[in-house]
C-alpha cells in the first residue's frame, strides 16, 4: 500500500509539473520573458556605455575648458592624454608584433603536431590568459628584474607580449584547423617546396584568423591595467590615466578619455567582425617558384625556426610568467602574520572575490541561458547581429574604460543604485563575464539534433519540457564551461574594479597594493595562490568546453 501511494504521489507531482511547464510555455510568457532578458542584456553592457556618452556631451564646456584653455595647465592635460595614447598604442603594436613572429610555428605544432607532451604545451600556452594580470605582471617584473630592466615602457611590453600571446596562438590554431591538409599535399606533389605551400596556400586561408587575432591582443593589449600599473614606473598608459583622473575626481575628463578608448575599440571590434565574414581563397600554387623558396625549405631552417620559436615563448612567455613561485621567500610568515596583519587582508581580499565570482555566476547563468536562445533561435533577421555584435563589446574595451562606464552609470553620478564597494563590482564584473557564458551555450545550441525536439514536439511535449528533456542536457557542458570561464575571469579581473571598489578590495587589487607598499613576499604568495586556482579552472574548462569555434 505504501509503494503505491508514493507511486501516485510521484505520478501526481510530475502530472502538475507537465501542466505547468505547458502552462508557461505560452506565446504570452515567451514574450515576457524576451523583454525581461533584453531588458537586462541593454541595462548591463549598452546602458552604461551610453550614459558616458551623455556625459560626455553634458559636459562638453567643462571638458574643453579643462583640457584646451585652463587658466593654469594650458592644455597640458590634452597633451598628456595624447601621450598615454601613444603609450597604449606603441606598447600594444610592438607587443602584437613580437607575438606573431614566436606564435605561428607553435600554432602549427599544436594543430599539426602529434608528439608526447603536446596537450600539456597547449594548456601552458592558454594559461597567461586566465592568470590575474596583476599576478602575471609581478611574475614578470620579479624575472626580469634579474636583467637589471626595471619598471618602464620595456617592462610593460615584455608582461603585454605574455598575456596576449594566446590570443594569437589560439587564432592561428583555429584559422589553421579550417586548412584542408589535402590542398597542401597537393601543392608538395607538384614540386612546390614547403615555404611555396605556406605562402600560396596556408597563409591565404589563415591570413583573416591571423588579423582577428592581431586585432584582439591589440585590443586586449590596449586596454591592459592591473599588470601595466605594476610595470609601468613613470609610464602612464591610457588606461592608468582613467583611473588616476577617477581617483582626483576629475569625471568629466576621465569620461572623455574612457569614451575615446571605447570608440577605438568598437573600430577594432567592427574591423574584426568585417574580416570575419571575408571568404579567403588560395593562389594558384602553378606560379613561378623562387630558388630561395627552396633554399629556405630546408630542414635546417625549418628546425631552427621551431627551436627559435620553443627558446622565445620560454624566455618571454613561460618561465616569466611562472617565475614567482620561486619568489616566495622565507620572510613570508613574518611578513604575512606582522603587526599589520597581512593575512586578514588576504583573507578578505580572497573572500571579496570568491563571493563576487560566484554571486556574479550565478546571475549571469540564469541570463545567458534564455540570452543565447534569442540568440541561435529567434529568427529576427538582423537584430539578431546588432545583438551578436553588442554582446562583444565588453571583451574589446579597455577594462578600466568599462568599469569607469559602470561607474557613471549605476553609481552616485546616474541612477545611484550602488555605492563604490563590493556591489557596484558585482554590476562591473556582470557586464564583462556575461560574453563569457553565453558564447559556450550558443556555440552547444548549434549543435543541438533539432530532430531529437521536433521528435519531442509531436509527441506532445510543451516547448519548456522538451528543453528541460532535450535541449539542457544537450547544452550543459557549455554551461558548466562558461560559468568556469565567468568566473576565471571576475577572479581575475583588476582595471575596473580598481575604478569602482571604493574600500573593498579583491585579490588582484591587493596585489597591487602590496607591490606598491613593497611587500614583495606577500605579493608574491598571493599571486601564487591565484596562479594555481587559475591553472585548476582553466583545467576544468577545457573539460566542459565545446567544440572550438571563431574567438568572435
Amino acid at each position: 500500500m505504501t509503494v503505491i501511494n508514493k507511486e501516485e504521489s510521484r505520478l501526481i507531482k510530475k502530472s502538475i509539473l507537465l501542466k505547468l511547464e505547458e502552462h508557461l510555455s505560452k506565446r504570452g510568457y515567451k514574450i515576457a520573458l524576451d523583454i525581461i532578458i533584453l531588458t537586462f542584456f541593454i541595462l548591463i553592457i549598452a546602458a552604461p556605455i551610453i550614459n558616458i556618452i551623455s556625459n560626455v556631451i553634458d559636459n562638453v564646456g567643462e571638458i574643453r575648458n579643462r583640457l584646451f584653455y585652463d587658466e593654469l595647465l594650458g592644455n597640458s592635460q590634452w597633451l598628456m592624454i595624447l601621450r598615454s595614447l601613444w603609450e597604449s598604442f606603441s606598447v600594444a603594436f610592438i607587443a602584437v608584433f613580437i607575438d606573431v613572429l614566436i606564435a605561428f610555428p607553435i600554432a602549427v605544432l599544436l594543430t599539426r603536431g602529434n608528439f608526447p607532451g603536446r596537450k600539456i604545451l597547449d594548456f601552458l600556452v592558454d594559461l597567461p590568459m586566465a592568470v590575474p594580470t596583476s599576478a602575471l605582471g609581478f611574475s614578470v617584473l620579479l624575472f626580469w628584474k634579474w636583467f637589471n630592466i626595471n619598471p618602464g615602457k620595456l617592462l610593460i611590453i615584455f608582461v603585454h607580449v605574455a598575456f596576449t600571446y594566446p590570443y594569437i596562438v589560439r587564432n592561428l590554431k583555429i584559422a589553421l584547423e579550417k586548412v584542408d591538409p589535402l590542398l597542401e599535399k597537393a601543392a608538395s606533389t607538384l614540386k612546390a617546396s614547403k615555404w611555396t605551400v605556406f605562402k600560396t596556400i596556408t597563409f591565404p586561408l589563415i591570413r583573416e584568423g591571423l588579423i582577428a587575432g592581431g586585432i584582439l591582443a591589440f585590443t586586449r593589449s590596449l586596454g591592459e591595467t592591473g599588470a601595466t600599473i605594476i610595470c609601468s614606473g613613470l609610464v602612464e598608459t591610457a588606461p592608468i590615466m582613467v583611473v588616476s583622473l577617477r581617483k582626483q575626481l576629475q569625471l568629466p575628463t576621465a569620461s572623455f578619455l574612457s569614451l575615446l578608448l571605447i570608440v577605438i575599440s568598437l573600430t577594432l571590434l567592427l574591423i574584426v567582425k568585417l574580416v570575419a565574414r571575408r571568404k579567403t581563397e588560395t593562389k594558384k600554387f602553378w606560379q613561378i617558384h623562387f630558388n630561395w623558396e627552396k633554399y629556405i625549405s630546408r630542414p635546417v631552417f625549418s628546425y631552427g625556426l621551431k627551436i627559435f620559436s620553443f627558446v622565445a615563448m620560454a624566455m618571454l612567455i613561460l618561465i616569466p610568467s611562472f617565475w614567482i613561485f620561486g619568489e616566495v621567500r622565507s620572510d613570508l610568515p613574518g611578513e604575512l602574520f606582522g603587526a599589520d596583519n597581512k593575512w586578514a587582508y588576504l583573507w578578505i581580499s580572497m573572500v571579496n572575490s570568491f563571493k563576487t565570482g560566484f554571486i556574479v555566476v550565478l546571475i549571469d547563468v540564469v541570463f545567458a541561458i534564455p540570452f543565447a536562445m534569442i540568440l541561435v533561435r529567434r529568427k529576427w533577421g538582423k537584430i539578431n547581429g546588432i545583438l551578436d555584435m553588442i554582446l562583444d563589446i565588453p571583451l574589446t574595451i579597455p577594462s578600466a574604460a568599462l568599469g569607469f562606464a559602470v561607474f557613471l552609470f549605476w553609481g552616485p553620478a546616474g541612477i545611484n543604485l550602488a555605492n563604490p564597494g563590493v556591489g557596484m563590482i558585482i554590476f562591473t564584473h556582470l557586464t564583462f563575464t556575461f560574453p563569457f557564458v553565453v558564447r559556450p551555450i550558443a556555440a552547444q545550441l548549434r549543435n543541438v539534433n533539432k530532430g531529437h525536439e521536433e521528435a519531442s514536439a509531436t509527441l506532445g511535449a510543451s516547448k519548456i519540457t522538451t528543453f528541460r528533456r532535450i535541449t539542457f542536457p544537450a547544452i550543459q557542458n557549455g554551461i558548466i564551461a562558461g560559468m568556469i570561464a565567468a568566473f576565471t575571469r571576475s577572479l581575475g579581473e583588476t582595471g575596473a574594479t580598481l575604478i569602482v571598489m571604493g574600500a573593498a578590495r579583491t585579490v588582484p587589487v591587493q596585489i597591487v597594493d602590496w607591490v606598491e607598499q613593497t611587500a614583495f613576499s606577500s605579493a608574491a604568495f598571493a599571486s601564487v595562490v591565484v596562479i594555481i586556482v587559475s591553472a585548476m579552472l582553466l583545467g576544468l574548462t577545457r573539460i566542459f568546453e565545446p567544440a572550438r569555434r571563431d574567438f568572435l
